[in-house]
């Protein structure tokens, strides 16, 4: 176990906000979250080394549902449908070209941009999950976390979907993507937003805080900071709500299956379903996206 100092302003000092345990896959022990007094960011400290963390990225992990055969129902086009609006962006801000996924899962990302024109590479962790995105798509897959590999060359887009938050070292990874990124190139980070009104709601409950596998929770503004300190300046910041996130939370809180009434089920239509569309739209996403480029390129 190891205390880490916080990756965005470098501060050592930590005010102490839960102590956590896996609600989603019951991996052993509890985990301290603390609070970057200077700029807001959370992190897990101390934290497990990487290789510990490493197992609890399980086979059971939702996100590799499909590539180890526990989901059949949707075809390819509804999967790659999931990215819609992140495709969207991209082919909007760049021509197609060669990019680079960055903990890919599957496939179905890249697979939707190839599908646009564009030459595209991914890395994933997950070996059972590399092979498939390699022998069931054909997509061109290295095996390994982002630090371990060679990332082979340049790119006009890097993107990272629900990856930072799990790096030993965030800070290290953007400056890497610097390096391959071209001089006009795009660099695109999902993460979660632990400023949104939800997080703080739930607090401890919510369903993002997700240790042991997430390390870092950044709100808008550090997020900002952090691509700023390592050479990028930030395009837009998209907000994007998650009904699921809501309602695992809400498990999270009471402990028992939502829903799980017909009340559940009327909250669900009337509250919950409507907030998923209106937090996105006053800065309140529990998602956030961020499109940028190199300080100094072309907007």
């Amino acid at each position: 176990m190891t205390q880490i100092d916080c990756t965005v302003c470098g501060s050592a000092a930590q005010r102490p906000a839960w102590t956590v345990k896996d609600t989603l896959l019951e991996f052993p022990g509890e985990h301290k979250i603390v609070r970057c007094p200077e700029c807001g960011t959370l992190r897990m400290s101390p934290r497990p080394p990487f290789e510990e963390r490493r197992k609890a990225f399980t086979d059971m992990y939702p996100l590799f549902d499909w590539a180890l055969g526990r989901r059949h129902t949707a075809v390819a086009d509804e999967r790659i449908a999931r990215f819609h609006n992140q495709i969207a962006q991209i082919s909007k801000r760049h021509q197609p070209g060669r990019l680079l996924d960055i903990g890919c899962s599957d496939g179905d990302f890249m697979l939707g941009m190839k599908r646009r024109g564009w030459d595209v590479h991914g890395i994933e962790m997950h070996k059972k999950v590399a092979d498939y995105a390699r022998e069931e798509r054909g997509l061109d897959v290295t095996v390994g976390a982002e630090h371990e590999v060679d990332w082979d060359g340049v790119y006009d887009c890097i993107t990272l979907f629900g990856v930072i938050e799990d790096l030993d070292d965030p800070s290290a990874c953007l400056k890497r993507c610097n390096e391959h990124l071209a001089e006009d190139g795009l660099l695109v980070i999902q993460t979660h937003n632990i400023a949104s009104l939800e997080a703080r709601f739930f607090g401890a409950d919510w369903f993002n805080v997700e240790a042991p596998r997430h390390v870092w929770h950044f709100t808008p503004k550090s997020l900002k900071l952090l691509l700023m300190n390592n050479g990028f300046s930030q395009d837009v910041l998209l907000h994007y709500g998650s009904a699921y996130v809501t309602e695992r939370s809400i498990e999270n809180r009471r402990g028992k299956v939502f829903p799980s009434s017909t009340m559940d089920r009327i909250l669900r239509k009337l509250i919950i379903m409507p907030v998923e569309r209106i937090t996105p739209r006053i800065g309140q996403g529990i998602e956030i996206e961020s499109y940028s480029r190199k300080s100094g390129a072309n907007l």
